[in-house]
């Protein structure tokens, strides 16, 4: 099985060692998007080929026979050194209608390149052995959470930029899994950044990349770590987070850790989980984690010290910073073993 994107494999492509036939598939339609792009511009010589018609044609394959697609790739080119047949839908062809493609894998036109494209194919049909073991099968998978901060570091290198370990953390978490997303938020801070990036400079453009604070304190305070607790909500404040704000991302922090413990005790999957509290799967483990170790009584002396701090944010003029402080050390008291 192929690895997500495959550096060798864009590397080649971008040398213009081209494969008489490609077939792409897999879930992450971002890499796999990229990879046809790459062919494209390398055989046709522009990302979308509107210049050369006469040598590029595109398939559907629910709608067209796979054998015309093969035709189509079989056909000498009229002007360029390559004719480009890309077909979509491979995933889709009955298993009786995929032997030409074998007897196509074993005799391709050299001058041809042929593109299949699909989300998930079959790899014990004959077809798809065939074209795995001619090196012409490639997979793109979805990329787990914890491989989306390696990926995003090397993507930072294709692009010459210079970006600290904490900011990938932070780009990573603000973007989430959506590659495109990432992708974008990316270019986005090297143009703020001026190519030398920071976690101050990915805080500062991507408003989302200060949730990874409000979730660093709640397993903080989960777990009771009074020190560290009081350490980032400190940090917080520095940035220059609001008090009333900090408060009620802590609120809406409990609320969803006081559901995810319900959930986790019903047996409930994670997927699922994370859709009823409404947080992205990337952010689970650092609700379930607060939540298997604070008791359904420390959650509930918890929301007691919020809504006092509630009221006396909005009614006191005691120092905000300092009535946040307090309750942080209040809730990270009360989450302590008893």
């Amino acid at each position: 099985m192929a690895k997500p994107e495959s550096r060798d494999l864009l590397a080649e492509i971008a040398r213009g060692d081209l494969a008489p036939i490609y077939c792409l598939h897999g879930s992450e339609r971002f890499l796999l998007d990229r990879a046809v792009a790459a062919i494209r511009k390398a055989v046709l010589g522009s990302a979308d080929g509107a210049a050369t018609g006469f040598d590029y044609d595109v398939f559907d394959l629910k709608e067209t026979p796979l054998v015309q697609a093969i035709a189509a790739a079989r056909t000498l080119p009229m002007w360029s050194k390559q004719r480009l047949v890309i077909a979509a839908g491979i995933d889709g062809v009955k298993a009786e209608q995929l032997d030409p493609l074998v007897a196509y894998v074993a005799n391709p036109n050299p001058r041809g390149c042929l593109v299949l494209v699909g989300d998930k194919v079959d790899g014990r049909l004959r077809a798809f052995l065939a074209l795995r073991k001619a090196g012409f099968l490639h997979e793109f998978p979805r990329l787990k959470d914890r491989d989306l901060v390696t990926w995003l570091a090397g993507e930072a290198r294709r692009h010459r930029l210079a970006i600290e370990p904490g900011a990938v953390q932070a780009l990573a978490e603000a973007a989430g899994p959506d590659l495109g997303r990432v992708v974008q938020a990316l270019e986005q801070v090297a143009l703020y950044a001026g190519g030398n990036i920071k976690r101050d400079h990915v805080e500062e453009l991507i408003p989302e990349s200060r949730e990874r604070g409000i979730f660093e304190l709640t397993r903080a305070i989960g777990t009771g770590d009074v020190t560290l607790a009081l350490r980032l909500v400190a940090n917080m404040l520095r940035n220059r987070e609001p008090a009333l704000k900090i408060q009620f991302m802590l609120l809406r922090q409990l609320r969803q850790i006081w559901r995810a413990k319900e959930l986790v005790t019903a047996q409930v999957s994670r997927p699922e989980i994370a859709s009823a509290i409404g947080i992205a799967p990337f952010f689970l483990d650092d609700i379930l984690i607060p939540a298997g170790r604070m008791s359904t009584a420390a959650l509930r002396r918890g929301f007691l010290h919020l809504y006092q701090a509630d009221r006396s944010l909005k009614s006191s003029r005691i120092d905000p910073d300092v009535q946040v402080m307090r309750l942080v050390r209040q809730l990270a008291e009360a989450a302590s073993p008893r």
